[in-house]
């Protein structure tokens, strides 16, 4: 099984960690044994053997979060943060939200390398970039003509007009 699960920041400041120990930690084994649907296989009693805690500790936290939450700061389902299933998995409530929120920081990452490349490349090309051949013009040459680097500028020159005279 592959799968990903983003951790968001708002962990951090949960009403679960209010909990302890036992609760934020089978919270997190869930989380990592999430498929994309949303759904975990983790079962009181893995968890309790992965944990090493007892089976009790274990479906205690389990019914911690399947549990409303007044505090919660999502109110789906009430705050809680799991639902069971039919086919015995756990639904996390909040994957899709949570999933749609790391995809679209990832897309921003990804904007922001693809926008620093692009400048990377301009700079590049423009230090790289020769210049006109007409003497006392700086211009990047653009177009050659007749073995000569011109600029735009001075393309029309070597054809027998004036810039911006037409053909």
């Amino acid at each position: 099984m592959s799968s990903y699960t983003p951790l968001h920041c708002g962990l951090l400041t949960s009403t679960l960690l209010k909990e302890g120990p036992d609760v934020v930690a089978v919270w997190t084994l869930i989380l990592a044994s999430t498929d994309k649907l949303g759904e975990s296989d983790m079962q009181p009693s893995a968890a309790a053997s992965l944990l090493r805690i007892s089976d009790e500790r274990a479906k205690a936290a389990f019914a911690l979060l399947s549990e409303p939450d007044p505090e919660s700061k999502n109110r789906d389902h009430e705050g809680r943060r799991i639902l069971r299933q039919e086919n015995g998995k756990w639904l996390v409530v909040s994957h899709e939200k949570y999933q749609r929120l790391a995809s679209r920081a990832a897309a921003t990452e990804r904007n922001r390398r693809y926008e620093a490349r692009l400048k990377e490349r301009e700079a590049k090309a423009e230090a790289t970039a020769e210049t006109c051949d007409v003497p006392g013009c700086s211009r990047p040459a653009e177009n050659a003509g007749g073995g000569r680097k011109v600029c735009s500028a001075h393309a029309f020159q070597g054809a027998g007009r004036e810039p911006g005279e037409e053909g």
